[in-house]
């Protein structure tokens, strides 16, 4: 057996950090090869953040319940009139009009519980059963007084329970405010409103205008067979039969 000494292979040596490398050799002329366009990564779409809203109150289960119950009677081409007229209801009962009025030909029941109206917001009510190609028919389920009087004029046929009650009273009128001139233009205009309720009902009962005057100045109250004998409806809905 040899008695050398066997030595491990040198390995290759390493530079210490920050010692500078020597550069790789590359032949003359050399050139690196061609890169390929680096291709941008699609970004993620985030839709814009809509603004805030304000909160809204909740519905009452009240509402709910109204609403629900009003577009089961428009299946029924029924609309409901039920409390003081204001601007809001009448814009709302002459929508509900206009609608039914685009869908058949079949007549239209307006079921009317009402003792009071604005007379300038009860005249949108008017004005729109006016203009309507489908007839409408009238049924007081209540009582009925003041500037509510005035739909009974624009309707085809009129009719009442038995226990309904009609009040004819003096129509509310919006507050005025404003200036000398500006009280004196409303009270005018207000003046004209009435005259025109007045002289309606003159003609859809053939009662002479100062008798429907009078009247109202002194708060008559008719009952449904008393509005028969006065005019302002045709007849009255007995009590429908139940079945055994």
């Amino acid at each position: 057996m040899s008695s050398a000494t066997w030595f491990p292979p040198e390995r290759p040596s390493r530079p210490w950090p920050g010692e500078p490398t020597q550069p790789e050799w590359r032949p003359p002329g050399w050139q690196p090869p061609p890169q390929p366009p680096e291709t941008p990564r699609p970004q993620p779409f985030w839709p814009p953040t809509p603004p805030p809203q304000p909160p809204q109150p909740p519905q009452s289960p009240a509402e709910d319940v109204r609403e629900l119950w009003e577009d089961r009677l428009l299946d029924q081409r029924i609309v409901q009139v039920n409390g003081p007229i204001d601007a809001d209801s009448a814009n709302r009962i002459a929508s509900r009009l206009l609608l039914l009025d685009t869908r058949t030909t079949r007549p239209v029941t307006l079921r009317l519980n009402s003792g009071t109206a604005d007379l300038s917001a009860v005249w949108t009510v008017v004005d729109t059963l006016d203009a309507l190609a489908v007839p409408v028919h009238a049924l007081v389920v209540g009582e009925l007084g003041g500037g509510s009087l005035a739909l009974l004029t624009a309707v085809a046929e009129r009719y009442a329970h038995p226990h309904a009650r009609f009040r004819l009273s003096e129509p509310s009128l919006p507050s005025i405010t404003g200036t000398a001139g500006e009280l004196a233009g409303e009270a005018a205009a207000n003046q004209k409103l009435v005259e025109s309720f007045h002289a309606r009902l003159a003609e859809l009962t053939g009662r002479p205008l100062d008798d429907i005057e009078a009247d109202f100045r002194r708060g008559r109250f008719l009952t449904a067979d008393d509005a028969i004998e006065y005019g302002l409806i045709t007849d009255v809905r007995p009590r429908s039969v139940r079945p055994s």
